[in-house]
């Protein structure tokens, strides 16, 4: 699942909730679902900071090398 997919179960969960149609196990189970979503979500995330940072650090290395004295 990617992010895109996560997140977009995530928003419907939320909508089911605030809806206030959903009964007390329907609830908790959207709201279990929910949890997982989210961490699946803060994964994606958490990895793509990672991967900024090194690309960003690469850049401001190359950066460094070419800058004139």
């Amino acid at each position: 699942m990617n992010f895109e997919t996560a997140y977009g179960k995530l928003e419907e969960i939320v909508k089911k909730l605030e809806s206030q149609n959903v009964g007390l196990e329907e609830s908790i189970a959207l709201f279990n679902e929910g949890i997982e979503l989210s961490k699946v979500c803060l994964k994606f995330l958490n990895d793509s900071k990672g991967k900024i940072k090194l690309l960003t650090d690469e850049l401001n290395n190359l950066c460094e090398e070419f800058k004139p004295e």
